[in-house]
């Protein structure tokens, strides 16, 4: 399948998976709404933002590729190996979340990994436990108080601390 089609395909689904979700909150009691709605409603404009970025990049593109060469164009074959390591990559680091998550528990879980990954990925350590504490206040506040949506525990922290 080519790139283009598959960011179609994928630009597409997002659109649709979106709208839906939006459609389908707006029904519900408003509590129950909150978090589609308001997930919805931000992911919908940037969907539409991401979309027209890419069709406005890709046009760049061919208009350079156009008027250049081509020694430089790039093919399929050459972004598929470089795209498939990124996506292992992404792979592993997704599995580790999870599996972080499924032990220790939402809320020590993901902003322990956050503060892995971006530790791993050199980000200065101010920053890193800045970014990693907001993710602990947009779960505990956000969703656990504000949504009144309980969070998991963790295997381990349940074993160790009961719940």
């Amino acid at each position: 399948m080519s790139l283009t089609v598959s960011r179609t395909v994928l630009s597409l689904s997002l659109l649709a998976l979106f709208t839906y979700t939006l459609l389908a909150g707006l029904d519900m009691p408003f509590r129950a709404s909150m978090l589609p709605v308001l997930a919805s409603g931000l992911a919908l404009p940037l969907t539409l933002l991401a979309i027209y970025i890419e069709w406005k990049t890709d046009n760049d593109t061919k208009n350079q590729a156009d008027d250049s060469s081509g020694d430089l164009a790039v093919s399929e074959s050459e972004v598929s190996v470089d795209a498939f390591r990124r996506v292992r990559y992404f792979f592993v680091w997704f599995v580790c979340l999870i599996a972080c998550a499924h032990l220790l528990g939402f809320l020590i879980g993901l902003p322990l990994m956050v503060l892995i990954y971006l530790l791993a990925h050199r980000e200065p350590l101010k920053l890193s436990i800045f970014l990693s504490f907001m993710v602990l206040v947009i779960l505990y506040g956000g969703f656990q108080k504000g949504l009144v949506l309980p969070l998991p525990e963790g295997i381990l922290t349940m074993m160790l601390f009961g719940g």
